[in-house]
């Protein structure tokens, strides 16, 4: 969002992403391309010599994301760099955009994360316990985590063809409730290396923030195994835990259950989104957990 990425061509004509960041007072365009899958950019320069980075949804289930992302991000304090929408604006085909200024830093590594094991913990239980009057009108708080899942499941296996036994066990999984009890929080939904930033071996900022949700913590500490691997998670959930005095084992536990869970995402995001290199993916990923070599 904020920083260098891996460009894909955009799905909206450059010229009106041009013509949008003029409008937002971005007059001197630095690169055009595509921040992930879900949004356009523009990285370009203000009168004042600043470097904004504009965002615009690709698709119509992307734009209430971003809506959601301009209304919490400025009241949002966790201690770390986060984008701040400051500069909003509208396509000529309809689709939002907004700006924030840039954020110099790159994504982290396990190495990295490790050593800022206690920053992260610090800011991630401040972002767990954010007043709910910042949030509570912008996420869904029903049905719960569990039954989601369930239902995303179970959707899933209408489209792709599990294996049998990666079905069975997911079901099995998703019945042991005692896994799943933690309260639920505001979650960020998506730390992966390319959203936890870092800068001379220091992490400075969380970055993409369109998969928020209301769910168990689990759910960041999963994301967290899934990239950066156990060492650099668990560090961070024991700084976590003495914070937030929840139980290790059982964060512990359900991180892992939830990070078996992750190939069914991947898969579910692929068919809400009409991308089947996702479902794809996501069938590959569950044969790699439940069939390793």
């Amino acid at each position: 969002m904020c920083h260098p990425r891996a460009v894909r061509p955009t799905l909206h004509p450059e010229l009106v992403l041009k013509d949008a960041a003029r409008a937002l007072g971005l007059d001197q365009i630095i690169d055009i391309g595509g921040d992930g899958w879900d949004y356009d950019t523009v990285t370009a320069l203000d009168t004042h010599g600043r470097t904004w980075i504009m965002r615009a949804a690709r698709r119509n289930d992307v734009v209430p994301l971003l809506i959601r992302e301009n209304a919490i991000l400025p009241h949002l304090e966790i201690g770390l760099l986060t984008p701040k929408p400051e500069k909003f604006g509208t396509l000529e085909n309809g689709f939002p955009c907004a700006a924030y200024q840039y954020i110099p830093a790159e994504e982290s590594s396990a190495e990295i994360i490790s050593a800022e094991a206690t920053k992260l913990a610090k800011a991630l239980h401040k972002l767990h316990t954010t007043p709910q009057e910042i949030w509570i009108n912008h996420l869904p708080t029903s049905p719960s985590w569990q039954e989601r899942t369930r239902k995303q499941l179970e959707f899933t296996a209408t489209h792709v063809e599990w294996p049998t036994h990666v079905l069975t066990k997911w079901r099995e999984l998703l019945e042991v409730s005692h896994l799943w009890d933690s309260p639920p929080v505001l979650c960020h939904g998506d730390l992966g290396p390319p959203h936890l930033l870092s800068l001379d071996g220091h992490l400075v900022g969380i970055i993409d923030f369109s998969d928020l949700e209301y769910a168990p913590p689990f759910v960041d500490f999963g994301n967290l195994l899934t990239g950066f691997g156990k060492e650099a998670m668990l560090r961070v959930l024991l700084a976590y835990v003495a914070l937030s005095g929840e139980n290790l084992e059982t964060l512990l536990a359900a991180s892992y259950g939830y990070r078996e869970l992750g190939p069914m995402y991947t898969a579910f995001h692929g068919i809400n989104t009409d991308q089947p290199e996702f479902i794809e993916e996501g069938l590959a990923r569950a044969l790699e957990i439940f069939n390793p070599r």
